[in-house]
């Protein structure tokens, strides 16, 4: 179940913040079980032929489904559809969204944030309907004006492009940016921008 995991600390290291830009799946919603089922059963009814494994999918957990599709292409030798495999990957999460819960650790720190006047974000590799449904569904829909997706940016993580345009729509410095993600790609994006960051365990 995606809510049996334990709660976990967050400390926050020191720093002149003005911006905290959240990832959404695996750090606001325990939503990587739904997103791994969704992916197995898309890349199996696409007649994929390599294991995916759970450690595959957390390696690039935060990589836009259609260039994570073209990076099992090059990986594995498959010929899949981008477009196609993205589609159906996205219709088979819909029907799993029930699964997916918030983090409550990590939600009540946004909400802290937020009441301190803090500015406050979701830069996500999702697309922004799957990413405004998940934060409806962990009730925190309308905590973040700034949501930032893989339509809004011409390269996805590990590329610094969405976690700059959520600074820009801060209107906070990179420098003062703190990064919260759970994945790998969080952390060499926030690298990648100049912005320090916190690396949570994927829920």
């Amino acid at each position: 179940m995606t809510d049996a995991f334990p709660p976990r600390e967050i400390s926050l290291p020191p720093g002149d913040f003005a911006g905290y830009i959240f990832d959404c799946d695996g750090t606001l919603a325990a939503s990587m079980r739904p997103h791994y089922e969704a992916w197995k059963q898309a890349l199996a009814a696409h007649g994929a032929k390599f294991d995916f494994t759970w450690k595959l999918f957390l390696t690039h957990a935060g990589r836009g489904t259609r260039h994570f599709v073209e990076l099992i292409n090059q990986l594995f030798g498959e010929h899949l559809e981008p477009e196609a495999v993205a589609l159906t990957q996205d219709r088979l999460l819909r029907q799993l969204q029930n699964d997916i819960r918030p983090v409550p650790e990590v939600v009540a720190l946004a909400r802290r944030l937020a009441a301190e006047g803090q500015g406050i974000a979701v830069a996500s590799g999702g697309n922004r309907a799957t990413v405004r449904d998940t934060l409806k569904r962990i009730g925190v829909g309308d905590l973040f004006a700034v949501v930032v997706t893989i339509e809004d940016v011409a390269h996805g993580k590990p590329a610094p492009d969405t976690f700059f345009e959520a600074a820009r729509r801060l209107q906070v410095a990179p420098a003062r940016c703190l990064v919260l993600g759970d994945s790998v790609l969080d952390v060499e994006a926030a690298r990648a921008a100049g912005m320090a960051w916190v690396k949570l365990e994927p829920r």
